[in-house]
């Protein structure tokens, strides 16, 4: 159980319920839901960062993996490892990341995932790091990188000091998807 304990469903104000009820019932959502009104705003904007953003579901999972496993966030990784699937991360891609090396991926890759290091280590990219990025991205998709950097950063340090426990399943399969993949959210 979490250091803090969910709420009631019933405390919640209408809007957080309608958000929580477009989500899979996992325990993030349910701990985050005690924000209340804040929900589901960052529902909002971290679902935006699946479902309206550039940066594609591939390069998305692929950050969000190195993000939880440098921060060693067992609960972002087991729920992710299956959205990553679905977004065509291979298993041996999986692995890679699992053991921090991305020299196995396409140079292009290799260039995303070190600019996401970087913002996750609050570091500044060289310029030939950060042009090596743009050459590869547009500039809306490295800003909408270094907010999934951002975001689930943060949500790794809620779970960390709020000892969030892992779900028995991953909520990867009761996404709704389009064309693009899995979305978050309505």
């Amino acid at each position: 159980m979490a250091r803090i304990p969910f709420p009631e469903r019933e405390s919640l104000s209408p809007e957080t319920q309608r958000a929580l009820s477009a989500l899979p019932d996992l325990g993030i959502f349910r701990l985050l839901s005690l924000a209340d009104d804040a929900f589901p705003k960052l529902i909002a904007l971290t679902g935006g960062l699946w479902t309206d953003a550039e940066l594609s579901p591939r390069r998305r999972e692929l950050v969000i993996l190195l993000v939880a496993r440098s921060l060693d966030c067992e609960y972002e990784w087991f729920q992710h490892v299956e959205v990553a699937k679905i977004c065509e991360i291979s298993e041996d891609e999986i692995a890679a990341i699992d053991a921090l090396d991305v020299a196995s991926f396409s140079d292009d890759e290799q260039a995303i995932l070190r600019l996401a290091q970087i913002t996750l280590e609050r570091g500044r990219p060289s310029d030939d790091q950060l042009a090596a990025v743009r050459a590869v991205l547009s500039d809306r998709e490295v800003i909408e990188l270094q907010l999934v950097v951002a975001i689930y950063s943060g949500l790794a340090a809620v779970m960390a000091g709020l000892d969030l426990e892992l779900d028995q399943r991953s909520g990867a399969h009761e996404l709704t998807r389009d064309q693009r993949g899995p979305r978050l959210g309505n």
